[in-house]
């Protein structure tokens, strides 16, 4: 789909926001793949919150200042200062719930669903670092990161990355 906008006229610097967070979620599956961890085949990045309905991994953009990651902004900044965005990256996993027969799932079942969102929340907070830097070597100037995990809905739970970090 185009929207009526012919994308190859718009000039590159109006698509680095864009081109920015397809390189987080490709860090992202990057950080995944290094553990040998799968992740669901859904994969995008989106503006808004997002509907958790499947399994899914999202990069969703929260918002964006001009600054260093956790700069308080109470004083005006020179627009050539860095500017950095504040991110959730998401993975959605099937989770067990109450079977046709109105049974709960058993004990087992959900401690073996609690263990992989143990191992996402593990590996999406070490992914933070990876956002610390954007060159071939080195850290940049620092990431901002928490992992929570959502209450489950609909037999689906997200563990949630919220990362502030540096737009290169």
């Amino acid at each position: 789909m185009n929207f009526g906008i012919d994308r190859n006229a718009v000039t590159d610097e109006a698509k680095h926001m864009a081109v920015f967070l397809q390189k987080v979620l490709d860090r992202v599956v990057k950080a995944y793949a290094s553990y040998n961890m799968p992740l669901p085949s859904r994969r995008y990045y989106t503006f808004g919150d997002p509907v958790m309905d499947c399994e899914q991994v999202v990069v969703t953009f929260i918002q964006a200042y001009i600054g260093t990651p956790g700069d308080e902004a109470t004083a005006p900044r020179r627009a050539s200062d860095p500017r950095t965005a504040t991110l959730n990256i998401t993975v959605s996993r099937k989770i067990p719930v109450v079977g046709a027969n109105g049974r709960p799932p058993t004990a087992e079942a959900i401690q073996d669903a609690a263990e992989i969102t143990a191992y996402d929340a593990y590996i999406l907070l070490d992914s933070a670092a990876k956002f610390d830097t954007w060159e071939d070597e080195g850290y940049g100037i620092g990431v901002i990161a928490t992992v929570d995990v959502k209450a489950p809905e609909g037999g689906i739970q997200t563990t949630s990355l919220t990362v502030t970090t540096a737009i290169p």
